[in-house]
């Protein structure tokens, strides 16, 4: 896999692009002509994205969020790693409205897509609420992620969407929610009026159902130390808000964004009858930190530095989705990690030529800490299988690495490595069901 730039065509349009390619029918797509949101290409025209921080204002009926940047004022994207293993790719922006002010005077936040050879990210999302001045007044909502076809000018969402069920909601414990198309809302009305059994759910997998491509998802967890939430203000219950959006007239095609460089809009602009002749997006349903419904409701600032991790990409066409739960609670639950020792040294679990610093969510790695001779061994127990884990070895050494699984040498082909400095990442490819001992020299 590897991280590069370059000019990128897509609707008729070229732009400065960050491309992120493996061997897979997607990759992973940042395009100065929709501000650098981060985007799957699944070919043929068809894109997706996990949107993006968006506000709201009470004062007025302005957007507050990156794509309203149409002239790159904030927008910026930089590849932090490339390698066989692993890239990382930084964007950053600030929530303008179309008159490019800025929601509290300097609100903005950063993504952080890390993204290994399975082709799945995780996406980290930091906000930075504003504090500048009180520009917009009181949000009436703080917006992290939603699911958006995007279609080239000649792609029509209507012809690619596998009917009747486009969208499909799991809940990691298999439950299944198939949302017919059109949407069934009459207005932006809350998921849960029409399935409130997801207020239980430990877990969200949302997958848009393509007819002949790679079907992109997003996962994440009902988890406040991942994905930080207010409990739900329309049915009271602890699950982030979710904004189904109306289906009366395909009223949740628009196109604004991508491939626009419009600025004479307030809100939002339906595509009409331009479906399929310019580029547009579909919206199915945006995720809350909070969303104020009544003037009575109070909707909490976010902390400064708040972060969000979700898990984004695509799975094989024709699939069902529940290869996804597995890949969820490989990600929400990592497995026991034990170092062994060297012979003679003190049984201590927090001193040792070799620690453990933990699991980062961030990396969806194994962090580990090591001096002197380049050589790990340990042993992971899962709770939960284990979907093709990453290691992070600080203090290696080596620009090669041998991995044995169980004792037995696993062939190169089962595992992808690099070394950046002394930090060897391994991604290795497998499910892991049973307690395994993995052993790394040079």
């Amino acid at each position: 896999m590897r991280a590069y730039e370059t000019q990128l065509e897509f609707s008729g349009k070229t732009g400065h692009a960050v491309i992120v390619e493996f061997d897979k029918p997607w990759r992973f797509v940042f395009w100065d002509k929709a501000q650098y949101v981060g985007c799957v290409d699944v070919g043929e025209g068809v894109w997706f994205t996990p949107e993006w921080c968006e506000t709201n204002s009470p004062n007025d009926l302005h957007c507050y969020e990156p794509i309203m940047d149409k002239q790159l004022r904030w927008s910026r994207v930089q590849i932090l790693e490339s390698g066989p293993a692993r890239a990382r790719v930084k964007w950053s922006y600030t929530l303008p409205d179309m008159r490019y002010r800025i929601f509290h005077g300097d609100t903005r936040a950063e993504e952080i897509y890390t993204i290994y050879p399975d082709g799945i990210a995780v996406r980290e999302v930091v906000l930075w609420p504003g504090t500048k001045n009180n520009h917009g007044g009181n949000a009436n909502l703080w917006q992290v992620a939603e699911w958006i076809l995007v279609n080239g000018a000649g792609s029509n969402p209507l012809d690619v969407m596998a009917m009747p069920t486009p969208f499909t909601l799991r809940s990691g414990t298999g439950e299944v929610i198939n949302v017919p198309w059109p949407l069934p809302a009459n207005d932006f009305e809350p998921f849960c009026d029409y399935y409130p059994q997801i207020a239980d759910w430990p877990m969200y997998i949302g997958k848009i159902n393509l007819k002949d491509q790679a079907n992109p998802f997003m996962i994440f967890a009902k988890d406040q130390a991942l994905f930080p939430h207010m409990p739900c203000n329309a049915c009271g219950k602890d699950h982030p808000y979710f904004n189904m959006f109306p289906g009366k007239n395909l009223y949740n095609i628009y196109k604004h964004w991508p491939v626009t460089d419009m600025e004479d809009f307030i809100q939002w602009v339906p595509a009409g009858d331009d479906v399929g002749k310019v580029a547009t997006h579909t919206s199915f349903m945006d995720v809350n930190f909070a969303l104020r419904r009544k003037s009575s409701d109070y909707i909490p600032t976010p902390d400064q530095g708040a972060t969000w991790y979700i898990l984004v990409g695509a799975t094989a066409q024709g699939t069902d989705g529940s290869e996804l739960e597995e890949i969820a609670h490989s990600y929400r639950s990592p497995a026991r990690i034990d170092i062994h020792k060297d012979p003679g040294e003190p049984d201590e679990l927090h001193r040792g030529r070799v620690l453990l610093e933990g699991y980062d969510f961030a990396l969806r790695a194994y962090v580990i800490r090591k001096q002197g001779e380049d050589r790990v061994n340990l042993t992971m127990t899962p709770g939960q299988p284990q979907k093709n884990p990453v290691f992070l070895i600080n203090g290696w050494n080596s620009p090669t690495v041998q991995v044995k699984v169980n004792g037995q040498a696993l062939p190169q082909e089962r595992f992808v490595h690099q070394v950046a400095g002394h930090d060897l990442t391994i991604w290795i490819e497998g499910r892991f069901a049973e307690s395994t001992t993995f052993e790394f020299v040079r």
